[in-house]
């Protein structure tokens, strides 16, 4: 569980990023942070992760979070995958071999142990940057675009990969596809506060919410929806295909 409440924070010297912020994510699901670039959904995630104090308000989680940058470069120093995902139990005091063991299995980058993380593909770092979080045994995962570099193929395995862990895990992203497919709930932040929260499925797959007053481009079956005038959207090509069938085109 994660609760925010009255959260607010501003840079120093800056203006306030976000205010009056409350959230509640629930235990073991998969949350998503959406909005535009500039909206505050990565500082609010930092916020959870603990790496930024907030000015106001509070933030309670059931325990250690962890923490992924959108680039995994940035956090990616060790010389073999191996070292990279062992120094997050090593820190904590954990066994270090168990860990390690399941966190490579659990991200299916166990062939790459001996491999040097800055040579990987993209897909392949993404994967590595959670495993050396998944390691340590966080309560919380706390992801940052997690979707951004990485191709259809890797896209997915993430996403199987995500709904597979048993943790908390809040996802800031811009990718509508994804969160609408992986996701439980969603809060769409907006100008430095939550324009809208819910259900995964009520909020990302409503074709008469307007996606891009906030700065959000609307998942692919929501925008082939409006186009046809339908109230609800499809959640599978093969659905949108019935549906075309029914209306004989």
């Amino acid at each position: 569980m994660i609760e925010i409440r009255d959260l607010a924070f501003g840079y120093e010297g800056g203006p306030t990023v976000l205010s009056d912020v409350d959230l509640t994510v629930d235990s073991g699901s998969v949350f998503a942070l959406m909005g535009p670039n500039g909206a505050g959904k990565t500082t609010l995630l930092k916020l959870v992760a603990g790496l930024l104090d907030p000015d106001a308000g509070r933030i309670e989680t059931d325990g250690v979070v962890g923490f992924a940058p959108e680039n995994p470069d940035d956090a990616l120093f060790a010389e073999s995958v191996a070292d990279e995902v062992a120094f997050f139990p090593r820190n904590r005091g954990l066994d270090v071999t168990d860990r390690v063991e399941a966190a490579l299995a659990d991200m299916g980058v166990a062939h790459l142990r001996d491999r040097v993380p800055q040579t990987l593909a993209a897909g392949e770092k993404r994967r590595v940057s959670l495993a050396a979080v998944l390691s340590g045994d966080p309560a919380v995962v706390a992801l940052d675009e997690p979707t951004s570099g990485i191709d259809g193929r890797h896209l997915r395995a993430l996403g199987d990969r995500l709904a597979a862990i048993d943790r908390t895990v809040v996802v800031a992203t811009h990718d509508a596809d994804f969160a609408r497919q992986w996701a439980d709930r969603v809060a769409i932040v907006s100008d430095g506060t939550v324009a809208r929260t819910g259900p995964v499925e009520a909020t990302l797959g409503d074709p008469t919410f307007d996606f891009e007053a906030v700065g959000i481009r609307p998942p692919g079956p929501v925008a082939f929806a409006r186009e046809r005038g339908w109230e609800t959207a499809p959640l599978t090509a093969a659905e949108a295909a019935d549906r075309l069938d029914e209306e004989g085109l």
